[in-house]
């Protein structure tokens, strides 16, 4: 029997010279995170839904997992059609570091939604594009 390969979470860092505030205001304003990702409903209280519509049928409806306001907060990333149980968890995180802020990602259970290392490995390409996107709307805040 062949043992599987654990599927690694995402693990993604971004410095700005951006303040915390600003920073956090730009992960969770539905008006500024259209300028970096996509449409996002306005991140409610621990339990509440949260959805991403990419405007190409492509929806990630989840709900809010955690949530330290003006410091981090997590959510279950499950596309809209998928298969019970293909759901991964998302985080984010915001700290003071050298004058502005540094934020971390974290995309984790792959292994839990039974999707291999190909969707893992796809999902850190399209961060790591947002994310340059986000600093780049930070650099002009």
């Amino acid at each position: 029997m062949t043992e599987r390969v654990r599927v690694p979470p995402i693990e993604l860092v971004v410095d700005t010279g951006a303040d915390p505030e600003t920073t956090w205001r730009a992960l969770t304003d539905p008006e500024l995170v259209t300028l970096w990702f996509t449409d996002a409903s306005r991140l409610g209280p621990v339990g509440s839904r949260y959805r991403l519509d990419f405007g190409d049928g492509s929806v990630v409806a989840g709900e809010v997992l955690a949530l330290d306001p003006g410091r981090s907060f997590g959510y279950v990333w499950a596309w809209e059609g998928a298969g019970p149980g293909e759901a991964t968890r998302v985080s984010w995180t915001v700290e003071p570091h050298l004058g502005g802020s540094r934020i971390r990602l974290v995309h984790e259970g792959w292994d839990e939604a039974g999707l291999d290392a190909r969707a893992r490995d796809d999902h850190e390409g399209y961060w790591s594009g947002y994310l340059d996107d986000l600093r780049d709307v930070l650099s002009e805040a």
